[in-house]
């Protein structure tokens, strides 16, 4: 566990200074198992059975379900309420996901929740396919020397298989003509959130008028890029309150509040709490205070 007085969450460490590592879930257990973290290296947690239980994502509650795949980047807040399910976890570094050639946008696509909830559900030929690839992992990893080059294969082809599953649920919700457009916001929204940019920053860079992209926003992703934006200085806020030793003012400040003042204001409208009132309550709160996602 590596832990500072200014670092926003405890950091579980799963790699060990490897590259890529599968883990039995229901074998695997550590002091921050159970209570809100991050990690940093992305990972994939397949449930194969279970007896419920939920999963927090950046502060939302997701069942536990048996064939569920949850895909996490680094730095995401997560939990696991686990009531004793099977499964595997499997963790890969930055570098090792760039090692296997895919590309940078069809990872995003994959590990990013714009569409879809951090999860998909595996049918049963994907499923069979999946398991498949995690045996043979198993396997090379098994080897006295394990091969890289063979490790990075395999993680690219089940990749590819997530990545068409992925296009299929985006299908069904976003014309193909859109869905690379809003993907882009997403992206932006992230790299730029802090700088609490106008619409037609966005708008400017996607190439279109305002009224069109929140149009798309609204249509699609049941939202607006104000909302985008406020939704992610929500969850960083809330990260920096439960797991850092910085002020109020300090976090405003961080966020791209002039006025901290105005940053209590804005936090209460969206969360109805004050974020003196969020961070008295401690990290138990982050479990009783999770909504349960719409959809």
């Amino acid at each position: 566990m590596k832990l500072s007085a200014t670092e926003r969450l405890p950091v579980q460490d799963l790699l060990n200074q490897k590259a890529l590592t599968v883990m039995p879930l229901e074998t695997y257990a550590s002091e921050l198992s159970e209570v809100p973290h991050c990690h940093d290296a992305y990972m994939v947690m397949y449930v194969q059975e279970t007896r419920g239980g939920d999963h927090l994502i950046d502060f939302l509650r997701y069942p536990l379900q048996a064939d569920r795949v949850f895909l996490l980047r680094p730095g995401q807040a997560h939990q696991r309420e686990s009531r004793q399910e099977k499964g595997v976890l499997i963790s890969f570094s930055e570098r090792f996901l760039q090692s296997t050639g895919i590309r940078a946008h069809d990872a995003f696509v994959i590990f990013s929740s714009v569409y879809q909830h951090p999860y998909l559900d595996l049918n049963y030929k994907l499923k069979t396919v999946f398991e498949e690839l995690v045996s043979l992992m198993v396997k090379e990893l098994q080897e006295p020397a394990p091969d890289e080059a063979i490790l990075s294969r395999y993680l690219y082809i089940l990749l590819q298989y997530l990545l068409r599953e992925c296009h299929v649920q985006i299908g069904k919700i976003t014309p193909a003509r859109h869905s690379e457009r809003l993907f882009r916001l997403s992206g932006l929204v992230e790299d730029h959130y802090r700088e609490h940019r106008s619409i037609s920053f966005y708008a400017d860079a996607l190439g279109i008028t305002p009224k069109h992209l929140n149009s798309l926003c609204r249509q699609y992703l049941h939202t607006t890029v104000a909302d985008m934006q406020h939704e992610r200085l929500v969850v960083e806020s809330k990260r920096l309150l439960f797991f850092s030793s910085l002020s109020v003012k300090e976090i405003a400040f961080q966020l791209g509040f002039e006025d901290a003042s105005y940053f209590v204001r804005f936090f209460k409208r969206m969360t109805g709490s004050t974020p003196s009132q969020l961070r008295q309550g401690g990290s138990e709160s982050t479990v009783l205070a999770a909504e349960s996602p719409v959809g």
